[in-house]
């Protein structure tokens, strides 16, 4: 009789259909054992079935013993080289239990020592005893060593009455116990098929590991999506910065702490009315937003200019914005601060910077920034355009009649004169000291004579008043410079600006079209230098002071 653990497997080879049938049960635990790659224990089921496997083979091995012992092997040998394999697939069996009981291997001095008494067993009973029975004994005790710690690994599982699957592989390691046990005791042989019901059972023990596993993992990832929501909502809620959550795919507002719900004025009960979008005044400052988390999923320090649902006056926001989930969702969470003071003081800054503080329009740095991409505009859209240089004519008298204030005076309302009579979209500059430059868009040649007559006259009949009270007139003399001839700037101001001297020579409170010909004519002529305007004749882009209580005595009358 052969009294050991492959007794198991043995009666796989009483016949071929028999053979086939139980390794099919033992590829059919294999692949439930690689489909349990995703539990924690998967290693100690993998080595589990590398033990049976080898339990396989030590009875393929035990079938063969007639074959080998023809062949002038010994029977002590064979004998010994079967209770090694038993050895080693209890080593697996032990592994596969500490791996299932506490996620690591076996420690190394434990196996070795389990190895080393094991061979010292086998050794004595095979070659020093030469018992059968003793032989027998140890085939069945090593196993069982392995097998009663296999099952204290599987009842030893977390919430086991929860987890079925080890429940049912605690059974079927119960019951290859009990064939073990009344083999050992009773003399009981073992039953093929019932050796092929717990090979079943147990294959079947995984896959139901496998659904819990699955169910568990999907419970614990809704209950920590859930903490993750509360905590996300905690922060919110505590956050002194207003935040606001809001679905990507529709843009639904889907949470707003309260400092957000305050300051876009909305109605907490009514909030999935709202989207983002709605408070937005540039849908294309939001359109850049969404292409930049596109890109990053993050965005810091970008400015937005919003508005209430109540259509209260706009204000600036800076946001920093971050792509997360929430609930299940993908949404933009959206951190604001209210930047509107700041941006109104840099406007201010931004003003004073490009307005001559004198007369409050442009000034000349801002003019020809300004200018040089109007002008690219207006190419782009095939549209003409013409700059206008305008004088005050004799302002050097006036200055020397009525003193400097009354100057400042003259040049503040000839300032608002030319503003006042032209469109917002055309740029008005103080050039420099009595200088100004207009430029006019969509306006071709004739049109813009027409625009500088207008802005003579206007000038003309402006009037300001001494400190005496008497009426202080002035005139100017307009140079205009069409487009088509130069598409610079610097180019076009100073045509502009030969014209008005042109005009200067023609007896001045008149309007000159820039003509290249007279204007060579007029140069050829070696008028003295003083008559050309002092501005553009400079090396430097330095403006003119903007008081004129410098000594001018080198200039001639203007």
């Amino acid at each position: 009789m052969t009294g050991n653990f492959e007794m198991f497997f043995l009666s796989f080879f009483d016949s071929l259909s028999a053979f086939l049938f139980g390794f099919s049960c033992l590829v059919f635990l294999g692949v439930a054992t690689w489909r349990a790659g995703a539990l924690k224990y998967a290693k100690g089921l993998k080595e589990l079935w590398l033990a049976f496997f080898v339990f396989f083979l030590s009875a393929l091995f035990y079938s063969r013993y007639a074959f080998f012992v023809r062949n002038g092997v010994s029977y002590e040998v064979l004998t010994f080289l079967r209770l090694f394999l038993t050895i080693g697939a209890t080593v697996l069996l032990l592994e596969a239990s500490s791996n299932i009981l506490l996620f690591k291997d076996l420690p190394l001095h434990i196996m070795f020592f389990f190895i080393s008494m094991g061979l010292a067993a086998s050794l004595y009973a095979v070659f020093v005893a030469d018992s059968a029975a003793l032989e027998e004994n140890v085939s069945f005790i090593v196993p069982m060593i392995g097998l009663i710690y296999l099952f204290l690994s599987f009842v030893s599982q977390p919430n086991l009455s929860k987890n079925q699957g080890a429940l049912l592989a605690a059974f079927c390691v119960v019951g290859m116990i009990e064939q073990l046990a009344f083999n050992l005791f009773l003399g009981l042989g073992f039953s093929f098929i019932f050796t092929l019901v717990l090979m079943l059972i147990l294959a079947g023990s995984y896959f139901l590991m496998i659904a819990e596993h699955s169910e568990n993992a999907r419970a614990e990832s809704a209950e920590s999506l859930k903490k993750m929501s509360e905590n996300v909502e905690n922060i919110i809620k505590s956050s002194p910065f207003p935040i606001v959550i809001s679905k990507l795919k529709n843009d639904v507002i889907v949470f707003a702490n309260q400092n957000a719900l305050k300051l876009f004025a909305i109605d907490p009960s009514e909030l999935a009315r709202y989207h983002f979008k709605d408070f937005f005044v540039d849908a294309e400052n939001r359109k850049l937003l969404l292409e930049k988390l596109e890109h990053n999923r993050q965005v810091q320090d970008f400015e937005i200019l919003v508005k209430t649902m109540l259509g209260s006056t706009p204000f600036w926001l800076m946001v920093s914005a971050n792509v997360i989930e929430y609930k299940g969702d993908m949404v933009l969470y959206t951190a604001f601060q209210d930047i509107t003071s700041r941006k109104e003081r840099e406007k201010v800054l931004q003003n004073q910077a490009d307005r001559d503080p004198l007369t409050s329009i442009y000034n000349r740095r801002y003019f020809e920034k300004s200018v040089s991409e109007k002008i690219k505009k207006s190419l782009k859209d095939q549209q003409p355009f013409a700059v206008l240089m305008i004088d005050a004519d004799y302002f050097k008298d006036i200055n020397d009649k009525y003193g400097h204030k009354i100057g400042d005076k003259v040049l503040m309302e000839l300032a608002h004169v030319v503003e006042r009579s032209v469109r917002p979209d055309d740029v008005v500059a103080r050039y420099g000291g009595e200088e100004f430059v207009v430029f006019l868009n969509n306006v071709d040649s004739k049109i813009a004579l027409s625009v500088a007559e207008r802005l003579k006259e206007a000038i003309a009949n402006a009037v300001v008043y001494s400190e005496d009270g008497m009426p202080v007139l002035w005139t100017v003399s307009v140079g205009v410079a069409p487009s088509g001839i130069s598409d610079d700037a610097g180019t076009m101001i100073k045509m502009a600006d030969d014209a008005m001297y042109l005009a200067k020579n023609k007896g001045r409170n008149r309007v000159e079209y820039y003509n290249q010909k007279e204007i060579e004519s007029l140069k050829r002529k070696n008028l003295p230098r003083q008559q050309v305007h002092p501005v553009l004749e400079r090396q430097e882009d330095e403006e003119i002071s903007l008081l004129d209580d410098v000594d001018l005595g080198h200039l001639l009358k203007d």
